[in-house]
């Protein structure tokens, strides 16, 4: 069984580096005239696919065993999780007049790093489903 903080460690690597990914990726297509919005579906994409093999290797390497459907489940929670960050950030920008966008982005990737740390728990990388493969 792994521990918390070893688990909770792996799990922040894998959001940094999805945020550094998802946050460049973008930044770097709309220096080149992508836009923005559209940049950012291919960034997403992309940090989803890396934070799942950091995630799968190294946050719950011990629950690693192929079981069909992870991947699926994965870019669910991952997907579910995007849109409460951005509902989140949308909200809090118009809730709070002046509010900074950077402490709106800090409040919805909270909410995001919740929804899947629970939900890569208990839908993506499960104790039983390990042991049944």
């Amino acid at each position: 069984m792994a521990s918390v903080p070893r688990r909770l460690g792996g799990f922040a690597l894998a959001g940094f580096s999805g945020f550094i990914i998802d946050a460049g990726l973008t930044e770097a297509l709309a220096s080149l005239g992508v836009s923005p919005y559209v940049g950012r579906v291919f960034a997403v994409t992309v940090a989803i696919a890396v934070t799942y093999t950091i995630n799968r290797n190294l946050t719950w390497r011990e629950r690693r065993a192929p079981v069909p459907g992870r991947r699926t489940r994965y870019v669910a929670v991952s997907l579910v999780s995007i849109i409460a960050n951005y509902l989140t950030f949308a909200a809090a920008l118009a809730a709070i007049s002046g509010l900074r966008p950077v402490i709106a982005v800090a409040a919805g990737t909270g909410i995001g790093m919740i929804l899947n740390f629970v939900g890569y728990s208990r839908l993506v990388f499960r104790d039983s489903e390990d042991q049944a493969a």
